[in-house]
């Protein structure tokens, strides 16, 4: 294997040199002069630390960096053997206090791989490196050293002064590999070959794909995937982003803070993402419209959220993804969703099995439509910027829905904001919900305020359908009032 031999030529260039023996008189004498009784001061605390048995020591070892670790050694020949047995090896170039020597690059290498291969323990658990100041070879000397030991999982963090673009081979075709965490600002080189049999979770940040068919290679190479993240990333000219895995449990798709504006088109659609992924439990959109073709219905879906950058051209880019996960239980909405839902609320299917929902918006013409598709809704959180008042004043139906009626028992709005159609709404839920059990009203200000205490008590002198409900107030300096 090519793992052993390469292990095997790390050890012995990193081995430690033996040291000259000494004349026998002069060793004997220093033995002697080491050995002065100390006298023991029987009221010093005990060493209490050292007392605990080693695999205590090693799991409080192991939320050390490797650099403080390692420093352990020279309390006892015991604490050195603990740090060659630790399970994970953590690493971060900006912790070496001797950054600014001319051969520092040099000599984090030698510490690194060192720490890594003269490990007395076969395999590694957890690999992570940190690096700003260090370049490409390096990097890849540092994990190529670390796949030897069947590592599991790799977390690299590549900060914007590094210049790695190519990462060894070898962390592409790692069969131990289990996770993988990237992140670099830089335009990263996928090899054509690419075999991660047992990877399971990828996560990929800040990362520029090099070439038209990177991604897509990348992923066709890790086919067991149960969990992957893309957050600022450029996919270069990909115009089709094919995420087909089989067991994918959760996917998350996060443009971030707008770095990278070709992220996934720039909001014309130019990229379309076909989705075939029949296990997926819970799925994150945070991205620029784009067009959707699931290959499957999201049967298996819990949780989803969902919000575009920018306000959506066209609905028949998003209504397959809205209309296939009419499964999901819990659901968050951002306003420029709840905008393109409200332009088409025809096209809507029923969320047949959604108990929570979240919407975080400024119009909220929307919420009769959703409130009619969500029969078994139990818990409702309303995330306010504000409100449109000519849109709120028409959204209140006389005709109820079945889920206030019979199921929502909890409604929260946060950063109540207190304008006349705020209490309209309030008021509302308060007449209707027959089975609300908790109204929280948060976002009041200081409880001294006279905004606040205004508020608290026109909202408990209101209406109410159900006699066990309870009204919480929470203000900014998390005091709670409670409302019976």
């Amino acid at each position: 294997m090519w793992e052993e031999n390469l292990l095997s030529q790390l050890r012995s260039r990193y081995a430690p040199r033996r040291r000259r023996r000494q004349d026998s008189g002069t060793s004997k004498a220093s033995k002697r002069a080491r050995k002065i009784p100390v006298p023991a001061d029987e009221y010093a605390d005990p060493d209490r630390i050292s007392s605990l048995p080693d695999n205590v020591l090693r799991r409080i070892l192991s939320f050390l960096d490797t650099k403080y670790a390692v420093a352990t050694s020279v309390l006892s020949t015991r604490w050195k053997d603990l740090c060659i047995s630790l399970p994970n090896i953590v690493l971060d170039d900006s912790l070496t206090f001797k950054k600014r020597k001319k051969n520092f690059e040099k000599a984090f290498e030698k510490f690194a791989c060192k720490q890594i291969v003269l490990r007395n323990v076969p395999n590694i658990n957890q690999f992570r490196l940190k690096c700003n100041f260090i370049e490409d070879s390096t990097i890849g000397d540092i994990v190529c050293a670390a796949i030897c030991c069947k590592v599991k999982e790799v977390d690299l963090w590549m900060g914007d002064s590094t210049t790695v673009g190519i990462l060894p081979l070898e962390l592409f075709v790692c069969h131990s590999l289990v996770v993988l965490k990237l992140r670099a600002a830089v335009e990263l080189f996928v090899w054509e070959y690419v075999s991660l049999p047992n990877l399971k979770v990828l996560h990929l940040v800040d990362f520029m794909l090099d070439g038209d068919r990177s991604m897509n290679r990348l992923f066709q190479g890790c086919k067991f995937l149960e969990e992957l993240f893309l957050s600022r990333c450029s996919f270069g000219n990909n115009r089709v982003l094919n995420l087909s895995f089989p067991l994918l449990r959760k996917l998350s798709i996060d443009y971030g803070d707008g770095h990278f504006m070709d992220f996934l088109g720039d909001g014309n659609a130019k990229c379309k993402l076909v989705i075939d992924t029949p296990n997926l439990e819970f799925f994150e959109y945070h991205c620029h419209e784009n067009e959707f073709h699931l290959v499957n219905n999201l049967d298996s879906l819990v949780r989803a959220k969902i919000s575009f950058i920018s306000k959506l051209k066209k609905w028949e880019n998003v209504s397959e993804l809205f209309n296939k996960m009419h499964g999901v239980k819990s659901l968050y909405l951002s306003e420029s969703a709840l905008e393109v839902m409200y332009s088409n609320c025809s096209s809507l299917s029923v969320f047949e099995t959604l108990t929570f929902l979240e919407l975080s918006a400024f119009d909220l013409r929307i919420l009769p439509n959703i409130l009619e598709r969500a029969p078994q809704l139990e818990e409702l959180v309303i995330h306010k910027h504000g409100f449109d008042d000519e849109a709120v004043l028409y959204t209140l139906p006389e005709t109820l829905p079945v889920c206030l009626l019979e199921h929502i028992r909890n409604i929260e709005f946060k950063k109540f904001i207190g304008s006349e159609h705020d209490f309209e709404l309030v008021k509302y839920l308060l007449q209707n919900g027959k089975v609300l059990k908790r109204m929280k009203i948060a976002g009041l200000g200081q409880p001294t305020s006279d905004l606040s205490t205004s508020t608290s008590k026109k909202i408990s002198m209101f209406p109410r359908c159900s006699e066990t409900i309870e009204i919480i107030f929470e203000y900014d300096d998390q005091n709670l009032e409670f409302s019976p």
